[in-house]
């Protein structure tokens, strides 16, 4: 699932395009003007009980990121939004020689509240010779001074992947760096390991929503996996100035296929680098949260107290050696 920021601030800080800017503001107003508190509509006897539950893991799970992960208080995802599909899609662009995707305002990629504009955009970049891909995103979070709604669309998913959705995006807006692939790996990883626990506390560890999460979390590992290993075959071959690199890509899809696991019908720089940015190095994090006793209080305060300029290499050096 893609995760994204603020699209009309972003746009107001970088001094993008005019149009830009207005269909990007326009985008999130309209999302803020179609807003229903999730309170209200819980005790609406109306909501079908399917509805209601997940709202209500909303609400729990916003307790528990405050209560026990330590992330900051947060009025987002008080409300929510009637959203068909997709809350906004984002257009990766990386060169055919290249895993590091094109910069816009700071982030890997740049995001569009209707799929034909980014897949306009999209398209632009490959008649300039880059490789690019649109990746759907169910939600984002701005830094700004309103309460950004839960779009209804993630409302279809299970306790296990609405808990990780809401803990990412609080961690979000507890701890923010220069390096936007930070971020999105840092909040990934706070997300998935803080939701098993969540999991554990509401349903039990014997409960068939942790034992479906988990199912899932597996298949995910499983695939992430095999583009961590199409990366790096891939950047071996750049830096060895190879040109072709379809045999690169077949062997994934043959790998893919032994696994059961679906690979997009086009496969590029774009679609990996797209990826790879919400893996990062879990690894890291997890011997930051061993050396802090596994205290979620303390692991956020280290994080927070990382050079926000250079975060990998202050993250390096935070666990080196250990254990």
């Amino acid at each position: 699932m893609g995760r994204a920021l603020g699209l009309f601030f972003l746009a107001a800080l970088a001094g993008c395009s005019p149009l830009y800017a207005y269909r990007s503001a326009a985008g999130h107003l309209g999302l803020l003007w179609r807003e229903r508190s999730i309170e209200k509509t819980i005790a609406d006897p109306a909501t079908a009980p399917g509805r209601r539950e997940r709202l209500k893991v909303v609400l729990d799970a916003r307790r528990y990121a405050v209560e026990h992960v330590a992330l900051s208080p947060s009025r987002d995802y008080k409300g929510w939004t009637p959203v068909d599909g997709a809350v906004t899609w984002l257009v990766y662009a990386c060169p055919k020689d290249s895993l590091t995707p094109k910069s816009f305002f700071g982030f890997p990629y740049k995001g569009h509240f209707r799929r034909e504009q980014a897949e306009r955009e999209a398209a632009a970049w490959e008649k300039k010779g880059f490789d690019s891909t649109v990746v759907p995103a169910s939600a984002y979070n701005t830094p700004l001074p309103v309460s950004d709604p839960l779009p209804s669309s993630v409302l279809g998913y299970g306790p296990g992947d609405l808990a990780e959705l809401i803990i990412h995006e609080f961690t979000h807006g507890t701890v923010n760096t220069k390096d936007q692939s930070f971020n999105e790996a840092m909040a990934s990883w706070v997300g998935e390991r803080a939701a098993k626990a969540y999991l554990v506390e509401r349903f039990g560890d014997a409960s068939p929503e942790l034992a479906d999460w988990e199912s899932g979390r597996g298949r995910a590992e499983t695939l992430a996996a095999l583009f961590d290993e199409l990366g790096k075959r891939l950047e071996d071959h750049y830096k060895k100035g190879g040109g072709g690199r379809e045999e690169i890509f077949g062997w994934a899809r043959a790998e893919a296929a032994k696994t059961g696991l679906e690979l997009p019908e086009k496969l590029n720089n774009a679609v990996v680098a797209a990826h790879r940015t919400y893996r990062g190095e879990p690894a890291l994090f997890d011997a930051l949260h061993a050396k802090h006793g596994a205290d979620w209080k303390r692991t956020v305060a280290a994080l927070k107290a990382l050079d926000r300029r250079s975060p990998w290499a202050a993250l390096r050096a935070g666990v080196r050696g250990y254990p």
